[in-house]
């Protein structure tokens, strides 16, 4: 009975999204404003829904990466969470509403999962064109972008293969060429694959500017190619 009480689904939003929020206890917090939004009508969320889970340092949407509440984008975000609104994030590019399940783990800090076992092995052989890609070393202090004050900007959290992260800040005109140069010098030259949107998925296209592939204010994960 009582890990019932733990998930039971409040549902917040408008005409353009949905929260569902998962509440294990009633602490007058965002996740209590969240409770108090509720629609009295709300039924069970649909399959495509997203799902953002809240530790106690951060959150997560989906299986994309860990994002620090100290870091001003990912306030905002859950701030408009707080406020009954699904976050503009989420929206960007959809004309269909967007509905969220908000899993509430807050008792807990964020711990990066384990990787995958095969892992340790990967780097002990060679492929025919050079040396395994998984032994890139992150650098990201070695990645630079002129970026011009003038025009509008955006901020982009980059998640590397390694688990380590970079906040870098953009032209909204700059391209998804841009953002996968700057990964390269981050790792010595090497191709990089973007994944971003949700859930995340290759982006190929590195004519589109960040606006138009839907990256403004976003998180991606990136790997070698």
């Amino acid at each position: 009975e009582e890990e019932d009480k733990k998930n039971t689904n409040s549902y917040v939003g408008g005409d353009k999204s949905g929260l569902a929020v998962e509440h294990p206890d009633s602490n007058k917090d965002a996740f209590q404003r969240m409770q108090q939004l509720a629609s009295s009508g709300a039924g069970p969320l649909p399959d495509d829904h997203r799902v953002v889970t809240v530790y106690r340092n951060g959150f997560t949407v989906g299986d994309g990466p860990f994002r620090p509440l100290s870091d001003p984008l990912n306030k905002k975000f859950m701030d408009e969470m707080a406020a009954g609104r699904c976050p503009a994030e989420l929206q960007a590019g959809s004309d269909q509403p967007v509905h969220v399940a908000v899993h509430d783990k807050r008792g807990e800090e964020y711990k990066e999962p384990p990787p995958p076992s095969h892992v340790a092995f990967s780097g002990e052989g060679n492929t025919l064109g050079g040396s395994s890609s998984s032994t890139a070393a992150v650098e990201a202090d070695k990645g630079s972008m002129a970026v011009d004050d003038s025009k509008p900007k955006t901020k982009i959290q980059i998640r590397f293969h390694d688990g380590s992260r970079k906040a870098q800040e953009f032209n909204e005109d700059h391209t998804v060429g841009d953002l996968r140069a700057f990964c390269a010098q981050c790792v010595g030259g090497q191709a990089m694959t973007i994944m971003g949107g949700f859930p995340p998925k290759p982006i190929a296209d590195d004519s589109l500017t960040l606006k138009a592939a839907g990256l403004l204010n976003s998180a991606v994960t990136v790997k070698p190619a």
